[in-house]
This record gives structure tokens, sequence and C-alpha cells, in this order.
């Protein structure tokens, strides 16, 4: 299986990190508990469309989203340029986007954080 984005090497730095700062560990999942409590609670479908929206004007497309629901399992598809190194980078960080300063939404890194509400 490939690794195009790298994330074994983030996934190995990330938990260097925490071993080397237990602190760090208690202060990530502490922040991350507190977004999905109350800074993106309820905002799953708002910030999925948002990064959509981003997404379709990266690429210079009409945005389109489609939402679906096949039994417990929620669908979310949308046009535009896809995930790249950068946005995997983002993904695996709190507080780091790697959306421009031009970006409608989303260059603070923290609203994918609403998944939390509905994921593992």
């Amino acid at each position: 299986m490939t690794d195009p984005f790298g994330t074994a090497e983030l996934r190995a730095g990330v938990v260097a990190a925490w071993r080397g700062s237990p602190t760090r560990l208690r202060e990530d999942a502490a922040t991350e508990a507190d977004l999905v409590r109350a800074g993106y609670r309820d905002r799953l479908l708002t910030e999925l469309a948002q990064n959509a929206a981003d997404a379709a004007a990266k690429a210079g497309v009409a945005g389109r989203i489609a939402v679906w629901l096949d039994g417990r399992t929620l669908h979310i598809a949308n046009s535009g340029a896809p995930l790249d190194v950068s946005g995997v980078h983002a993904l695996t960080a709190l507080r780091a986007s790697g959306k421009t300063e031009g970006a409608t939404v989303g260059r603070f890194g923290v609203g994918f954080t609403a998944v939390l509400t509905v994921s593992d």
C-alpha cells in the first residue's frame, strides 16, 4: 500500500512529540475536546460545505456538494480540488491550515474538528 501523503511519517512525528511531552498530549486532547463540545458542535455540515466551497474555488469550478446517508454511514462528496499534501498536514495538526489568506473560510485550521462529533 502506498502512502502518497507521508502520513506514516506525520503519525510517527506526532507520537514522538507526545511521548516526549505527556503534557502536550493532554493539551492536544483537551483542545480537541473543547472544540467538539463547544466551538464546532453542531457545525459538521457547515464546516464540510465550507471546505467544499474552498476546494471548488481552488480548482476554479462551480461548487457542488452531495450528502447522503446509507444506513448509519454518512457520505459527503464535493467537486473541486482533491485533498493535497498541505491539506493532509493541516488535518494532522490543530490550528494549522493549508489554505491561503485568500480563502473565504477555513484558514484557522480547526473546522474539520467538527467531524469528531460523528466519528471515532
